[in-house]
């Protein structure tokens, strides 16, 4: 069974009132929610509370859902729309986090260096993303952790297809950019 099919199962029974169906709902998208929030608000609590906004809303307004785009869609829409709402609000300061994890140090040698290296990738990538627009994390956000196709993100974003198509090859490009920036001052450090 594909994964919209469960979805629009689970999304029937929240109707209905089935809060089991939710608590599902909310383990598969839990982290891609927080991770687009995070993305536009730069702040961990900041997008923890975004992301409680946003499964609250869900709950609430469930019954608005028709199934014209996917529910994944709607979703990041309505996370999307909390997020700005909540810098509008706050107009917090936007700052990076700091990307602690704790290490298993019981890993061999081989894996504990697969892990630094995944661990510094990720690092660079998200020092590279902090330095782009809003519009161009969410879009490589939403493409490619979230896995969402263009009409998606047009659903998401209230964008048409062609301003997302060139905002995705922009924003690679940037990002191919600020990578290439960061990892050369990191080289300079070095030697």
């Amino acid at each position: 069974m594909s994964r919209n099919t469960v979805n629009t199962k689970l999304v029937k029974k929240v109707k209905l009132g089935d809060t089991n169906a939710f608590r599902l709902l909310v383990e598969e998208y839990q982290h891609m929610v927080f991770t687009v929030a995070l993305n536009i608000v730069k702040n961990h609590e900041e997008a923890e509370e975004v992301a409680q906004d946003t499964f609250i809303k869900v709950y609430k307004n469930i019954s608005q859902y028709n199934g014209d785009a996917k529910f994944s869609s709607w979703l990041y829409k309505i996370v999307y729309n909390t997020a700005l709402s909540r810098l509008k609000k706050k107009k917090i300061d936007q700052y990076s986090l700091d990307d602690h994890h704790e290490k298993d140090y019981g890993l061999s040698i081989h894996e504990g260096w697969t892990e630094l290296v995944l661990d510094d990738q990720k690092k660079y990538i998200q020092q590279a993303l902090d330095k782009l627009s809003e519009q161009d994390r969410l879009v490589l956000t939403l493409y490619y952790l979230a896995e969402e196709g263009l009409n998606e993100i047009c659903v998401i974003t209230n964008e048409k297809k062609s301003t997302v198509k060139v905002r995705l090859h922009r924003a690679r490009a940037k990002l191919f950019d600020q990578l290439n920036t960061l990892l050369k001052e990191e080289l300079k450090a070095l030697v």
